[in-house]
């Protein structure tokens, strides 16, 4: 067979890494001078990509890895479901959803310095319902984060709060995709690595609601003006069924392009019936200016900065595998894990690092699984152990990275309704700091594998069991591909 040619830079493999931190340093750039907007970040990508162009030894396969990044199923995937999702947070805006719902918060004289709280606790339920972040920030930004707004929290804390509450289930849920790979890569079962890391999350809840409420005590006695509707209409109530149905067959296992397309199909046919929209609110055409707007073609154009800038980074990913950076890594970190604490130290660094490249949790979990299956056997890791150092790492710092699809979702969709002069600070860099849940884990998982909390080692028998899988049934192949996927 024809050996596949690597990609080579001027300088070495870690060379790599410095498209990416050009793109860092800009987008910081643009979260201090208060215009990081995902749109904003186009330039900076741009400016990485090209980086990498010149650094690069051979251009065609360069321009070659971009394109195969950027051609990826995931990549067609998560773009369809963005669109859909545009489509229905702008359907819930238009039928008077949120209006309704700043009803009942009112009607049930609930003070509004608790809504951080009770965000996170509804995002984390729909979240553990689910199974996944990306479904739950989409079917909860554009209905809660509104909410919370025209009632007068703090903007940056209502976000932080979807995003952390959204990465609960994530972590922790048994159909989560993450769980899944994070028990399978290492030859262990669902129902082990979710008992077992139930203390983790619990740690990091305890410190993010502990937080909240300290945050809601702080903000009880603070007056804020909060400019409301004249006459709010509780009849934007049964739009509530959209994110409800959506929730139901997500839980159901459709996938979530399906359950968004059936969820909004049945929105807008539910919302003409009430009289909530007109069929004008749909599609708009002024043929005399020869432009078209309405809740679908507003709700695609909403989500286009966020897809833009995704397109881009996938194509960066793809030069950063053909460039064999992580595989380069894999080996260099290898001389640092000598003893059973330092080889959780670098499980820990290396799955942070390489979500930190590639934003995306479950391809990482997947290209680093066998390479922390084999280091773990080494020190006799209880697999348990190894899958939830993997998994914590993996749905945790994504959430507040500025540059994450985590955090430039619920920006799609919110971006433009809050009063920057207010909040000058709400930006996808500002809003880090306010992702409590995500840091915490981060914290948390740090803590534990320097302290040991939480380790557990493999008895001789299931020592030998997997040693014969692994080096005599040749299970796992050299390239981290597991005959399990």
């Amino acid at each position: 067979m024809k050996r596949e040619e690597t990609l080579q830079f001027y300088g070495g493999v870690p060379v790599l890494l410095v498209p990416f931190a050009a793109m860092f340093v800009g987008i910081l750039w643009l979260g201090f001078t208060g215009a990081a907007l995902p749109e904003a970040f186009w330039p900076m990508i741009l400016l990485g990509i090209l980086l990498g162009l010149l650094l690069a030894k051979n251009k065609k396969l360069y321009i070659d890895s971009l394109i195969h990044g950027i051609s990826s199923n995931m990549l067609a995937i998560m773009l369809l479901a963005w669109f859909l999702a545009g489509i229905m947070g702008k359907l819930l805006s238009a039928s008077g959803l949120i209006e309704g719902l700043v009803w009942g918060f009112l009607t049930m004289g609930i003070t509004v310095a608790w809504f951080p709280l009770i965000t996170f606790l509804i995002s984390a339920f729909m979240s553990m319902s689910t199974g996944t972040a990306v479904g739950t920030l989409i079917a909860a930004s554009p209905i809660l984060f509104p909410v919370g707004y025209m009632l007068g929290a703090d903007p940056l804390l209502i976000v932080g709060a979807i995003i952390g509450g959204s990465f609960v289930g994530d972590n922790l849920a048994p159909i989560s995709d993450t769980t899944i790979v994070s028990a399978y890569s290492q030859g262990t079962t669902i129902d082990k690595v979710v008992k077992s890391r139930i203390r983790y999350a619990i740690a990091a809840g305890a410190i993010t609601i502990g937080f909240y409420i300290i945050m809601a005590m702080v903000k009880a006695n603070e007056s804020t003006t909060v400019q409301l509707p004249d006459e709010l209409n509780p009849l934007g109530l049964i739009m509530l069924s959209v994110p409800l149905l959506l929730l139901f067959m997500m839980i159901k296992g459709k996938d979530l392009v399906t359950a968004l397309l059936y969820s909004t199909s049945i929105g807008i046919i539910v919302a003409l019936i009430s009289g909530l929209i007109q069929f004008n609110d749909i599609l708009l055409i002024n043929r005399a200016e020869f432009t078209a707007g309405g809740i679908i073609i507003d709700g695609i154009f909403g989500m286009v900065g966020v897809a833009v800038f995704t397109i881009f980074l996938m194509g960066m990913i793809g030069t950063l595998q053909k460039g064999g950076f992580i595989d380069w890594l894999m080996v260099k970190s290898e001389s640092f894990a000598t003893t059973p604490k330092r080889a959780e130290i670098t499980i820990v660094c290396l799955a942070l690092l390489i979500n930190c490249l590639t934003t995306a949790g479950t391809p990482t979990m997947v290209m680093l699984g066998s390479f922390v299956r084999r280091l773990g056997h080494k020190f006799r890791i209880a697999p348990w152990r190894r899958g939830n150092l993997l998994d914590a790492c993996s749905t945790s710092i994504i959430g507040f990275l500025p540059y994450s699809v985590a955090v430039l979702i619920p920006f799609a969709f919110i971006g433009d309704m809050v009063d920057k002069s207010a909040y000058p600070t709400f930006t996808p860099v500002g809003v880090a700091p306010f992702v409590v849940y995500c840091i915490a884990m981060v914290a948390v998982i740090i803590f534990s594998a320097i302290s040991g909390w939480g380790s557990e080692y493999m008895s001789e028998k299931d020592y030998m069991e997997e040693s014969k899988e692994l080096y005599d049934d040749n299970e796992y192949d050299g390239a981290g591909d597991s005959k399990l996927a």
